[in-house]
């Protein structure tokens, strides 16, 4: 598990984050991510496997429509 700050500077790898060190506006996207990654599923390449928009707490992914799970 690493820290949300290592992850940005690593260019998001297939890894679980620690909760804790996310800012809180975009937390539970990153909760979806571990259970992603948890449970071996490819994560979507547009939302990272977060499920929604950029850093969007409101939209959803357009491509995996919210699951954070690729469809390819």
């Amino acid at each position: 598990m690493i820290k949300f700050s290592e992850y940005i500077s690593n260019g998001g790898p297939y890894c679980l984050i620690d909760t804790d060190s996310v800012p809180l506006h975009i937390q539970r996207d990153y909760v979806i991510r571990n259970e992603n990654v948890k449970n071996g599923k490819p994560l979507c390449l547009r939302c990272n496997g977060t499920g929604n928009e950029l850093f969007s707490m409101y939209r959803k992914c357009t491509v995996c429509k919210g699951t954070g799970i690729s469809i390819n």
